[in-house]
């Protein structure tokens, strides 16, 4: 009879498991590429850091040269300006002189129909009737001494208010015109009516009342 060949030892499943696990490491470890060594920087050569003092090391002093005075020329008359005069100080502007007021205004009011005029005075606030019209001046004043044109001015309003007829009341005023009128200019303000028209003369100062006689 021929002998039987060695029986192989039976491995536990915990052993095969610890092989397995083995080789399983030394795989990865095989898989992963080689370190590579540093590079050099292209930008150029490479800089040497120099080494961070301590707590306890100080930078040396610097030593700052001063610099050495310089010889400042002697200016010379010619060089030397004249300071400006002083500004003159400006003249205040004239007060302006007003212009005198006056207590009546001359008027002259045309009837255009009939060609009817009348020149009359009208008091300052105190209304004046012509025909249909009522006048009634609020100032009445001349140009002053330093205005380029020697003038009269007038502010003048004037209502159209028809007379009332017997036992019948009066119609309430319309106003027509209100506005400056300028003597030397009758057409820069004038009245715009269908029938009447009206300009100022000139202003003047009330005559004083004469004295009684005895």
């Amino acid at each position: 009879m021929s002998p039987r060949p060695p029986q192989r030892p039976h491995l536990t499943r915990a052993a095969w498991l610890a092989i397995a696990a083995a080789l399983a490491v030394a795989g990865a470890v095989s898989a992963q590429p080689p370190p590579q060594p540093p590079q050099p920087p292209t930008g150029g050569p490479p800089q040497e850091t120099a080494p961070k003092a301590g707590p306890s090391e100080e930078a040396p002093p610097i030593n700052v040269p001063t610099p050495a005075p310089l010889a400042v020329p002697p200016i010379s008359e010619k060089e030397v300006t004249a300071a400006p005069p002083p500004a003159a100080a400006e003249a205040k502007p004239a007060t302006p002189v007003r212009r005198a007021r006056y207590d009546v205004a001359v008027l002259e009011a045309l009837d255009k129909v009939t060609a009817e005029s009348l020149r009359f005075e009208a008091y300052v606030g105190r209304p004046v009737r012509y025909k249909s019209l009522v006048f009634t001046v609020k100032a009445c004043e001349r140009s002053a001494p330093d205005e380029p044109i020697e003038d009269s001015i007038a502010y003048v309003t004037v209502d159209s208010q028809p007379r009332p007829e017997p036992g019948k009341p009066a119609l309430a005023p319309r106003q027509t015109y209100k506005g400056w009128m300028f003597a030397s200019s009758p057409g820069l303000h004038p009245l715009e009516h269908p029938v009447y028209d009206a300009w100022l003369i000139t202003c003047r100062a009330a005559t004083p009342p004469s004295a009684p006689a005895r």
